[in-house]
């Protein structure tokens, strides 16, 4: 049994998909660029969000300071109203607390938001330490893994990643850390993990199978 499990925050625990794309949109507005499609928007759910900023809506390295003050202003006031745990995530996350299992966040989201997120649905306290994104400094999810395993004393070894994104994947493969996809998630759905050899759910109960 592993003893610590990092869970990723959009696409894992959270659906924050509809006030993420409203807010990239209003971006693209911002900045005139009103044709964006769906599927141009939904690229934004997963990796470093200036990065995402930069190609969904089209702006250089010079204007990434007032896009990213625009953006945030209206994830604040708007998108994150939007957000919804995923059906039965809550309960299970207790579940594995219960049973024994030390429990962290490592996520690309907003550290300040991702708090207020777990706070707003009483699961805050089911975790031990919680690493998310800074507008000061551009954190990897690399990074954000290791702040957890520092701030835990954990071993890879003992550590298991949950994750919805590529990049997810990556950073825990490339740490030599075991990984489940949440296949209910944005970006690693069950045929990419079939294709890949990935362990993968197809909804958050089935976490509770595999681990």
């Amino acid at each position: 049994m592993k003893k610590l499990i990092i869970f990723d925050m959009d696409g894992t625990i959270n659906d924050s998909s509809p006030g993420i794309t409203y807010c990239f949109r209003k971006t693209c507005e911002h900045y005139g660029k009103t044709d964006v499609s769906d599927e141009l928007l939904r690229t934004g759910l997963c990796g470093p969000f200036t990065d995402n900023l930069k190609s969904i809506v089209g702006i250089n390295d010079s204007q990434i300071p007032e896009a990213v003050d625009f953006y945030v202003k209206h994830y604040a006031s708007e998108g994150q109203a939007m957000a919804r745990l995923f059906p039965d995530i809550s309960d299970v996350i207790r579940t594995l607390k219960d049973s024994g299992y030390r429990l962290a966040i490592a996520t690309l989201m907003a550290e300040k938001y991702a708090v207020m997120t777990l706070k707003k649905e009483s699961i805050y306290d089911l975790f031990e330490t919680v690493h998310g994104a800074s507008f000061e400094v551009e954190y990897t999810k690399r990074d954000l893994l290791e702040k957890c395993l520092d701030s835990t004393g954990v071993s890879v070894k003992d550590t298991i990643m949950i994750g919805d994104g590529v990049d997810d994947y990556l950073s825990a493969k490339g740490m030599g850390m075991d990984f489940i996809a949440a296949g209910y998630g944005y970006e690693l759905d069950p045929g990419f993990c079939e294709e890949h050899g990935l362990r993968y759910v197809r909804d958050p109960k089935g976490l509770l199978d595999v681990l």
